[in-house]
């Protein structure tokens, strides 16, 4: 199983409501998807340490295919077509 991680920071933080609700829509109808978790940040931005995203988003795949072939299923495109603009997206993959 593969588990793929994104956090995001938008750029324009009234816009977290309706992304958030894009990527659980992704989550519910993405076929490659077995499971999606999507959280929104509670705390604040320290004024030193780690940059905080906005939201999370952590996705479960079978396997190495699937997670090689969400970047360019329809709704995957559709965020990217229909999503907010990103400050910032980090990412990683990893097996469990």
């Amino acid at each position: 199983m593969i588990k793929h991680v994104s956090v995001f920071t938008l750029k324009d933080k009234s816009e977290i409501k309706h992304f958030v609700e894009m990527l659980e829509e992704v989550g519910k109808n993405c076929p490659l998807i077995i499971k999606s978790e999507v959280g929104v940040n509670i705390g604040e931005q320290p004024p030193v340490g780690p940059h905080f995203g906005d939201v999370i988003q952590i996705v479960e795949f079978s396997n190495l295919i699937d997670l090689q072939k969400y970047p360019q299923s329809k709704e995957h495109q559709k965020l990217l077509m229909d999503g907010t603009e990103m400050e910032t997206v980090t990412a990683i993959d990893y097996i469990i």
